[in-house]
């Protein structure tokens, strides 16, 4: 899945600590790395976040142009990956933990991790293997999925929901709140659906399987509509702009990956919002 420059600057300020990080700028390591200029105490930093998204972005440019700067940033990208991918369990899977403390929701100090970083994470390992067919990054692509086998509690980036549901959270810390911010789960469906596509991992079909139930069942897609636009999270923040124009995309999309009724009942809801505005 591609994103304009414009829509990776908006998910960079989504992956920043603190609301006020807006004012931060994305800032190239030597290698064409994406870090983020946080200023203040954290200053210039990687946040797994921004380095998948500019990978995504990076191979995107390439197939659209054929540019070998691209083409470099995103080998460049993906071997930061592998190498900063921390195994667990034995090895069995790895996750790109974040170094930084995240201000938002009273704060989270370091180690944290990321079920969006996560799969687009993966994603940009598969797009390296595709393009050089080195099985390096298809074995790492498969470990690092493992962290959505993985329960929150222990670990991984997967709540278990019950009824043979779970949900992928944004942010992702044993022992604190769950904040169940919709785009997160929903873009990470959508890039686990791709995962799934590439490898044909039997893995991501039960784990796509169960993040969609969590939408499907127990009116859960009913706490995010305010009655005239979407909720961010469960916490009570309304979304901004950009992420209720991206509930619908990602809902869409993932009704036409399922069928399933419901996912379009709310993509048309919060698509008429829009056009009645908030």
């Amino acid at each position: 899945m591609s994103l304009s420059l414009a829509c990776l600057q908006r998910s960079a300020a989504m992956a920043a600590p603190e609301r006020r990080i807006s004012a931060g700028r994305p800032v190239p390591d030597e290698n064409g790395v994406m870090m983020y200029d946080y200023g203040g105490s954290i200053g210039v930093v990687y946040n797994p976040k921004v380095v998948t998204a500019y990978g995504l972005q990076y191979h995107d440019s390439y197939r659209r142009t054929g540019d070998p700067q691209a083409r470099r940033n995103l080998i460049n990208t993906a071997n930061w990956l592998l190498e900063h991918a921390k195994e667990k369990g034995d090895g069995k899977c790895s996750l790109w933990e974040y170094g930084f403390k995240w201000g938002w929701y009273g704060g989270v100090e370091p180690p944290y991790t990321s079920a969006l970083a996560q799969a687009e994470g993966v994603n940009v390992l598969l797009l390296a293997h595709e393009i050089t067919g080195r099985d390096r990054y298809l074995a790492e692509a498969r470990r690092a999925f493992g962290a959505f086998l993985v329960d929150y509690d222990d670990g991984g980036v997967a709540s278990d929901e019950g009824r043979d549901s779970i949900f992928l959270q944004l942010l992702a810390k044993p022992g604190f709140q769950k904040t169940y911010v919709l785009n997160g789960h929903t873009n990470s469906l959508i890039y686990v659906w791709k995962y799934h596509q590439y490898t044909r991992d039997y893995r991501a079909l039960i784990v796509f399987g169960k993040g969609v139930n969590w939408l499907t069942v127990d009116g859960n897609l009913q706490k995010y509509y305010t009655g005239d636009w979407s909720y961010y999270d469960q916490m009570g923040n309304r979304a901004k702009d950009n992420y209720h124009q991206g509930h619908i995309a990602q809902l869409g999309k993932l009704y036409e990956i399922t069928g399933e009724p419901v996912l379009k009942e709310y993509c048309d809801k919060f698509a008429a919002c829009v056009r009645q505005g908030p």
